[in-house]
Order: C-alpha cells, then sequence, then structure tokens
C-alpha cells in the first residue's frame, strides 16, 4: 500500500501523482511527468507500478509512448492498464524496497 508520505515524494517531481489500482495492483498515475533521455526532454503522462508486476519485473515503469533508442531501452513492449495503453522498455532490478521517488529515479536513469 502507497502511503501519502511516499505520494508527497513524488508530488515533488510530479504535482498531480495519484494512486490507482487495477487488479489488485497499486499503480501512480504521474501526469505530464518530465522525461528526460540521451536525445529529447519531454513532458509525458506516465505510470509507476512500484511493487511486483505480473510481467515479472520487481519494478516497473509505464510511459503513454516509446522513447526508442534512448539509454537502455531498445526493446519496448505494448501494455494496456487501466483503460489505456502504456509502454515500457526491459528495464530489470530496480527493487520495490525503495521509496516510491527512487523507484521512479531509477527507472527515468535508464532513458538517459
Amino acid at each position: 500500500m502507497i502511503n501519502e508520505e511516499n505520494l508527497d515524494g513524488l508530488r515533488k517531481v510530479c504535482d498531480g501523482a495519484k494512486v490507482m489500482q487495477e487488479s489488485g495492483i497499486d499503480y501512480i498515475f504521474l501526469p505530464e511527468l518530465e522525461v528526460i533521455t540521451s536525445q529529447t526532454s519531454r513532458k509525458i503522462d506516465a505510470l509507476l507500478c512500484p511493487e511486483q508486476h505480473p510481467s515479472g519485473y520487481m519494478t516497473r515503469l509505464f510511459l503513454a509512448e516509446p522513447f526508442p533508442g534512448s539509454g537502455q531501452s531498445n526493446n519496448w513492449t505494448p501494455h494496456r492498464i487501466l483503460e489505456r495503453n502504456w509502454h515500457s522498455w526491459s528495464w530489470q532490478n530496480v527493487p520495490a524496497t525503495q521509496s516510491p521517488a527512487q523507484i521512479l529515479a531509477a527507472h527515468l536513469r535508464a532513458l538517459r
């Protein structure tokens, strides 16, 4: 379960962060998150899964659009979550034992 303190940490980066749930999994919706890659910087909706995801990842970050060729992210896959299409890349070993803000930072580093 994601508490308010954890959400407050994310709201420093993305003011509109809020918890949304699907199939017993807590996601954190991050509207207009600033994503900086080696090639660009833009604001895009994101969805953070700070817990074990059914796809086998410890944690996962989904973006509204893929960023092909950014950092370690060459193999994007589409996902349907919360009645919306999302995209993610193969990026493992970001543990759920960290705060959601630390989890988000670790995933974003992979795009640089």
